[in-house]
């Protein structure tokens, strides 16, 4: 009996099987060509000083580092590397599975899973020390958590995501802007439901996304002396307005002034931070002393607010850049060249540069793994990786064109369901860094997953509310009346199940 099953199955899934190999089968070439891993400069060696000492650096956000210090017993970055394209992996699964849930054929759920197991930039960020895909895989299992029953919202998988989302919040801040989407949706499903048992599943929501941002802002506030995620909000704010304040206008008190741009032509935003004749190198304390936080804050918010029409086209402008056929150099090539394969064993920092807590690069590299690591290039494999990344990725007007896409059909069908959340999710990861810092390539490959699911979605069959016991792997239950905490959203009566199979189209 069994192995009539597990054939039917490879019968029925042999399309998904065969994309899923090669997504592994890859994987694997990328591990063997440049290896232990690729690291991305400044900002991995501070991830890796927090995973090793468990201290905060106050310019970013530093949860990544305790996944690293989760994995630090196996005292090898191929376990990092292979931890991350495992979820990699996981999310091309879930993005699947939730497709097939909704109804969505094995063909189309197979194609939606395409730009996350082949797309050589999110190839190279899984396999680089920065937190971008446990981001992206924090994300999709929170959007699989909360829509894995069409048609319905418990209170445990409701509460499972927003933890989830939590968790993302502390590994990169725009999390905290995809905790206010889910809970804003949730209040709308309650408030449009009138089920007052709702508000149950919006309080437990709110509570599992706070524990580990509480957490983080404490263990913060132990080191730092303030309870927060960060001590560079108010710089990175600061940086967004140097593409268009006009001290002029904005008129900042005398010790605001050495904020103001400095003369020539403006640059990209984020380079006014890290810039050898930055501003904020002439504030007493350096970049991010508390005192510069907070001046940097006032004088954003004076920017923001004496000139609001050069914020929003400062923002727009970046927020384009996305959907541009060729990747645009930006903020500037140094960066852009992070990206790629080719310049995958280019030090962009020195090995003796130093680290929080008292470390070095190659120092703490050695800590971690025996020895240091620096990236070692395998031939020719990683030529023809080089390659591979020329051709094959996701365009951003591809992207644009999912995005609109997926809008389209939930406007004309004149519903949206899971589908709008996911969307939601997918145009917040891409607008909210224009909004408060700088566009960078980088930020791309989160929002790529999302929007994929998001379109993939939109296009399932109209009144699917169940599926098939060969789709989701349960057998058939008897309906029942939703109880306190639980929302029904299905456009079916209770006591009707959907006929729609799996399969349809």
């Amino acid at each position: 009996m069994e192995r009539v099953r597990v054939g039917q199955l490879i019968r029925q899934e042999w399309l998904f099987g065969i994309a899923l190999t090669l997504a592994v089968a890859i994987r694997v070439l990328v591990m063997l060509a440049f290896r232990p891993v690729m690291w991305f400069g400044g900002d991995s060696a501070s991830y890796l000083a927090t995973g090793l000492r468990l201290i905060p650096d106050p310019s970013r956000v530093g949860g990544y580092g305790f996944l690293l210090f989760a994995l630090r017993p196996f005292g090898s970055f191929v376990a990092v590397a292979a931890v991350q394209h495992a979820m990699g992996v996981a999310i091309g699964v879930l993005i699947y599975r939730l497709a097939r849930r909704y109804g969505l054929p094995r063909w189309a759920a197979t194609l939606t899973t395409l730009p996350v197991f082949f797309d050589a930039y999110q190839l190279q960020l899984e396999q680089d020390v920065v937190p971008d895909i446990a981001f992206s895989f924090a994300v999709i299992l929170a959007l699989y958590l909360v829509l894995r029953v069409p048609g319905e919202r418990r209170l445990i998988p409701v509460a499972g995501a927003a933890l989830a989302l939590g968790f993302a919040a502390i590994l990169w801040p725009v999390g905290l802007a995809l905790v206010v989407v889910l809970v804003v949706a949730l209040v709308a499903m309650v408030l449009m439901r009138r089920r007052t048992g709702g508000w149950l599943m919006v309080a437990a929501a709110v509570a599992c996304a706070a524990v580990p941002v509480l957490g983080y802002a404490a263990w913060f506030d132990s080191h730092e002396g303030r309870f927060s995620l960060t001590r560079s909000d108010g710089v990175f704010l600061w940086s967004r307005t140097m593409s268009f304040a006009d001290c002029a206008v904005i008129k900042p008190p005398a010790d605001e002034l050495p904020l103001c741009p400095p003369a020539g032509p403006r640059i990209a935003s984020s380079l006014y931070i890290w810039g050898g004749n930055s501003p904020l190198l002439r504030m007493p304390g350096g970049r991010f002393s508390a005192r510069t936080n907070s001046l940097a804050m006032n004088f954003a918010l004076r920017a923001i607010t004496a000139q609001p029409g050069g914020y929003l086209t400062a923002a727009a402008h970046d927020f384009w850049l996305s959907f541009y056929w060729e990747r645009q150099v930006h903020p500037d090539a140094g960066i852009v060249d992070r990206y790629q394969f080719a310049d995958a064993t280019t030090a962009w920092v020195p090995a003796t540069m130093g680290t929080p807590g008292g470390g070095t690069v190659a120092h703490d590299q050695a800590r971690y793994a025996g020895s240091p690591s620096p990236t070692r290039a395998a031939q020719p494999l990683a030529r023809w990786l080089v390659s591979y990344q020329n051709w094959i990725y996701l365009r951003g007007t591809l992207l644009g064109v999912i995005l609109l896409g997926g809008l389209a059909v939930m406007l004309v069908r004149r519903r949206s369901g899971g589908a709008g959340l996911a969307w939601a999710f997918a145009l917040t990861i891409l607008l909210v860094p224009p909004l408060i810092a700088d566009f960078d390539l980088r930020y791309l490959v989160p929002a790529v997953p999302v929007a994929c699911l998001a379109a993939a979605l939109a296009c399932c069959p109209q009144r699917t509310c169940t599926t098939s016991p060969a789709a989701t792997g349960t057998t058939t239950r008897p309906t029942r009346t939703a109880p306190a905490g639980e929302i029904s959203t299905s456009s079916l009566p209770s006591e009707s199940t959907s006929t729609a199979s799996p399969d349809s189209t």
